[in-house]
């Protein structure tokens, strides 16, 4: 997760950065929605400035059955992350500040991160597939 956080982190903050770079950390639903969201603001002039957290992280559920790849069924690992982004800013093209005052600094996100190459690559081909807003308590600003 901190791996994907970081990837997203660097190519928000560089509106010429590849997107391609996003498939080295995400895959399926999410890679396609970051990039989708990530290509927008480059479009736009926007720039992430500072770095999201990880505040808080709990493993939900860990699935470790790679018997049929080629219809999903790899291994899984859904994690419930809170992240904090009280040191993120997103700057349109002339440097102003385009984040609501009302947004809030942290959240929850449950994520399932599946490696569609574990037979292969059982360490390193872990990448996040999807992700969903949880409606939880904040958690503390890290």
């Amino acid at each position: 997760m901190r791996a994907y956080f970081a990837v997203v982190d660097e190519v928000g903050q560089d509106p010429a950065a590849d997107l391609k770079r996003l498939k080295t950390v995400a895959t399926s639903t999410q890679l396609s929605a970051v990039q989708t969201l990530l290509r927008r603001q480059h479009e736009k002039g926007q720039r992430q400035t500072g770095a999201m957290a990880i505040s808080e992280l709990t493993v939900q559920s860990v699935n470790l059955d790679n018997s049929d790849p080629s219809v999903g069924k790899v291994p899984t690992v859904v994690l419930d992350v809170c992240w904090d982004v009280s040191k993120v800013d997103v700057l349109d093209e002339s440097g102003v500040s385009i984040v609501s005052p009302d947004r809030p600094d942290t959240g929850w996100t449950r994520y399932t991160v599946a490696n569609y190459k574990y037979a292969a690559d059982p360490a390193g081909g872990w990448r996040v597939a999807t992700g969903q807003d949880l409606k939880r308590t904040p958690c503390a600003s890290s």
